[in-house]
């Protein structure tokens, strides 16, 4: 299998065979421990590893050694597309947990991946940023709130600026 995920400015391009997964040439040797759905523990080239993790639709939030990462699928890439309709429009969250800081307001200019806000889940920071340059139409919520998967967030405008 196959995947291209971005992060960032940078491209990844993820290929899975078997236990080994190839991420730009490097080879890891993967082996599933146990877990549950969003929390896994791993063994990583001989090393034990716990990643948690929250998926939603292109979008993937992993926490692992310290670090979290944000990573989506790039278009192109098998199993994705772009997204259309509401889907950049309207930013959701991943997965329940609690705002701990709004970065934006309803109105302000926002560049393609800038940071909106900073969700709190699972001991996991997860920031949501702006999927294209847009303008904020509304902040549905404020810095302390408790949210559930897939509450609104943050929307912006329909046209990009």
């Amino acid at each position: 299998m196959r995947r291209i995920y971005k992060s960032g400015d940078s491209i990844f391009n993820l290929q899975v065979l078997g236990d080994i997964v190839q991420i730009e040439g490097e080879r890891l040797k993967i082996e599933y421990l146990h877990g549950e759905p969003g929390d896994w523990k791993l063994e990583i080239d001989g090393q034990p590893v716990r990643v948690r993790w929250a998926k939603r639709g292109r979008h993937i939030w992993l926490h692992m050694a310290g670090r979290s990462f944000h990573f989506e699928k790039a278009a192109g890439g098998r199993g994705s597309g772009a997204a259309g309709g509401n889907a950049d429009r309207i930013q959701r969250a991943p997965m329940p947990g609690q705002v701990r800081e709004v970065y934006v307001e309803a109105g302000e200019a926002v560049e393609e991946g800038q940071e909106l806000l900073l969700l709190e889940a699972m001991k996991m920071e997860i920031r949501v940023q702006a999927p294209r340059a847009a303008q904020v139409a509304a902040v549905n919520v404020g810095a302390g709130d408790t949210v559930d998967k897939d509450q609104v967030l943050v929307e912006l405008d329909g046209e990009d600026q």
